[in-house]
């Protein structure tokens, strides 16, 4: 057992699997409350210091190290229940943007290619699907919101771009095949084509 992962009260070690499922678990239920009121978001720093007040789980290390392996398995609880990417309601609170977190939601929905603009749209799609799901005052035409500072940023940088200068094209990145799946039971990691070790 580590005792990088351990319970407040008593102090009892927690494998690393075990504190990020509750983690997690905990998460996700945040995610539903946040969604549940129209606009809401919630910082990564929020929802770090949050898990761990709500479950007594601790760690010694920085949630910098782990809150990013949790929201992985929130984004893959969602796609395994079709449920919105309540992970788009985790939001840098300087910039309103998501964070890296948010590629795991591309990639398990397979939006590999997406730039800055295409994640922003489409987690920006991702929040308003979210209220529609949970909140009970999303206007009948609500429509997904970009962050104010991302669309100031993308009109700057419109206005820099000399006419008649040619744009340099962004290089397109290979998607990582993945080794391991999800279980949507217990939600540890398995081999991509194999049963859960856990379950069965």
């Amino acid at each position: 057992m580590s005792t990088t992962y351990f319970r407040a009260g008593d102090g009892a070690p927690l494998t690393p699997d075990d504190a990020l499922r509750v983690w997690a678990g905990e998460a996700y239920q945040i995610l539903v409350e946040t969604a549940s009121h129209y606009g809401r978001v919630v910082s990564a720093e929020q929802l770090a210091r949050a898990v761990q007040d709500r479950t007594s789980v601790r760690s010694t290390l920085r949630p910098a190290s782990w809150l990013g392996r949790v929201l992985t398995l929130v984004v893959h609880r969602c796609h395994a229940t079709d449920e919105p990417p309540l992970t788009s309601l985790v939001v840098n609170p300087a910039t309103g943007m998501v964070g890296p977190a948010y590629g795991e939601v591309q990639r398990v929905t397979g939006q590999h290619s997406l730039n800055d603009v295409g994640r922003e749209k489409a987690a920006a799609q991702g929040r308003l699907d979210s209220y529609r799901r949970y909140a009970p005052d999303v206007p009948p035409d609500a429509e997904p919101r970009l962050a104010t500072m991302f669309v100031e940023n993308r009109a700057k940088a419109k206005r820099a771009v000399r006419p008649g200068t040619a744009r340099q094209q962004a290089p397109v990145v290979e998607p990582d095949v993945p080794l391991n799946r999800i279980c949507p039971r217990c939600f540890l990691e398995t081999p991509i084509d194999g049963e859960c070790q856990n379950c069965n």
